[in-house]
């Protein structure tokens, strides 16, 4: 090998070497996957409630999967306020619902105090089982009082969704008979004087 090659050879190898230190080194960021919404629902598939702007909605068959001891048959329509899963909104846990139950269901205080205490006692330890908090069925307590065109209830349980921690919810219920018993209702944290309660009740049928 010559003069001239071995330079030439030094000289590419020394070439290549540059090139292989100061080609960028392409790394992946580690990006937090951004939550899924479920599907949004057609608007055939809801026909109890209203659809306020920005509020989300499910509907569901009774008994739910995390109720199945639920003794009702039928399906539940649920509106989620904007502010629903965050704590520091207005309007945290505030939303509306609308049973809608087998023909010959007697919507008097005692099956709706049943209705009520089965399904959040099965909501709360499923969803805080999931999100790895505890709800005891001893921490759901429900009570519930007549008044004027329906019912309100208390209902004293661990906040499953977001915190974990003990939460009054407040529920004013409308219950509707006739062939197809339908019980309207909202719930809140919010003292009932709140303004919060104006807009939820904006959106429930008025009693006759």
């Amino acid at each position: 090998m010559n003069g001239k090659t071995w330079l030439w050879l030094v000289a590419g190898l020394f070439s290549l070497s540059v090139m292989a230190q100061e080609e960028p080194t392409v790394t992946q960021e580690q990006v937090s996957p951004e939550p899924v919404d479920p599907p949004a629902l057609t608007v055939a598939a809801m026909t109890l409630l209203p659809e306020p702007a920005g509020w989300r909605g499910e509907r569901i068959a009774l008994p739910p999967e995390f109720a199945p001891e639920l003794p009702f048959k039928g399906a539940e329509e649920m509106r989620f306020s904007p502010g629903m899963y965050d704590p520091q909104a207005n309007d945290f846990f505030s939303y509306l619902f609308a049973f809608e139950l087998a023909p010959g269901t007697a919507l008097d205080k005692r099956n709706i105090e049943r209705l009520l205490l089965v399904y959040y006692q099965g909501l709360c330890q499923t969803v805080a089982e999931g999100n790895e908090f505890e709800c005891l069925p001893e921490s759901v307590n429900l009570s519930i009082t007549t008044v004027l065109g329906g019912y309100l209830a208390e209902l004293n349980w661990v906040e499953p969704f977001v915190t974990g921690q003990p939460q009054t919810l407040y529920i004013e219920l409308l219950p509707v008979p006739g062939e197809q018993p339908l019980l309207y209702g909202a719930a809140s944290p919010q003292d009932l004087k709140h303004e919060q309660w104006r807009v939820l009740r904006r959106y429930l049928p008025t009693p006759e």
